[in-house]
């Protein structure tokens, strides 16, 4: 079997040089090749390329290692991994780290679920090459692939060691609608974010909306509207994506002028309260800043319906939608 590592080392001397790759094989029933697919999910994209190569099945440790060191040595490559069943329901992993010249061993439980393994897999194999990597941090080019995979954890690190005090800002275009008149205030919205912990953030957010204009028998009305609203929300992290999803408590204030030459009128003010869901996708643009959507969507307590002379004006009573598009930064 050194044999066939041998050729294959050869033969990769032969193609051009590859920086910055991880040469991924595995013993049955585990397939590299899947375990590869895996794996570059999460390294593609800082550059770093996943190969899958038949080989390492010599039985003693020691030689598995040398002729994985041989094979990354000769394919010039970062680190060469080889996955195997393990004891008592674990996999084990054989990482060969030729940046620090280090090798380890470390097992993953199993997961009950086939398609759960292979994710399992990669993403312990991702954690223990940032961990090897990061102690050849000081000689690497922060902007080479290798330095921001280290960079990235570095970052993870701080921001779960810091995740008390992780405030953010964000603004954007908002609407907020009363559909059963139709009745809209659209605006710029400002919200404030805070991360007590990091499957929770807590927000703070009003708008500068304009306001609703309605003319009905000789009566002029104008509504304006400012909410103030309270949303406690979990995050879930896919990649560059992330989704929140939580309970909110909305109080606004209500003022509505009406002016009229022939018919006697009065310009209320209201204090609506409403409570419900809201729900927001935010997509990573460039370090700490984020495109982002969200709705929610709220019952109201004590909404009224304005009306002149029997005529519906504004109807605020049982439902409030709303929306936001903008752009976020988090601060430090």
């Amino acid at each position: 079997m050194a044999a066939l590592w041998t050729v294959l080392a050869t033969l990769a001397l032969l193609q051009p040089p590859v920086s910055d790759q991880v040469v991924v094989a595995a013993a049955p029933p585990i397939d590299a090749q899947r375990l590869a697919d895996a794996l570059r999910v999460y390294l593609n994209e800082y550059g770093i390329r996943v190969e899958a190569r038949r080989g390492g099945d010599a039985p003693e440790l020691r030689s598995r290692l040398e002729e994985a060191r041989q094979l990354g040595e000769a394919v010039r490559a970062v680190a060469v991994v080889r996955v195997a069943p393990g004891l008592a329901g674990e996999v084990e992993i054989e990482l060969v780290d030729l940046a620090t010249d280090k090798a380890l061993i470390v097992g993953v439980p199993r997961p009950p679920r086939e398609e759960d393994l292979y994710r399992a897999v990669a993403l312990k194999i991702q954690a223990v090459l940032r961990a090897t990597l990061s102690e050849a941090r000081s000689g690497m080019d922060p902007q080479s692939s290798l330095g921001r995979l280290v960079a990235e954890g570095d970052a993870a690190a701080r921001d779960s060691a810091g995740a008390g005090t992780r405030l953010a800002l964000d603004a954007g275009y908002g609407l907020v609608s009363f559909p059963l008149d139709g009745t809209r205030f659209g605006g710029l919205a400002v919200r404030a974010t805070w991360r007590p912990a990091s499957r929770l953030e807590l927000a703070l957010s009003t708008a500068a909306l304009g306001p609703e204009d309605a003319t009905l028998g000789g009566v002029h009305a104008t509504a304006t509207l400012v909410p103030l609203r309270m949303a406690a929300k979990v995050p879930l992290a896919v990649g560059r994506t992330e989704f929140l999803v939580g309970p909110c408590v909305e109080a606004s204030y209500l003022r509505v002028d009406t002016t009229s030459a022939t018919t006697p009128v009065k310009s209320p003010r209201h204090i609506l309260a409403a409570a419900g869901v809201e729900g927001e996708v935010r997509l990573t643009v460039v370090g700490g800043v984020w495109l982002f959507t969200r709705a929610a969507a709220l019952g109201v307590f004590n909404g009224e319906h304005y009306d002149v002379d029997g005529w519906p004006v504004f109807d605020t009573s049982r439902l409030q939608l709303s929306g936001t598009i903008g752009a976020g930064i988090g601060l430090r």
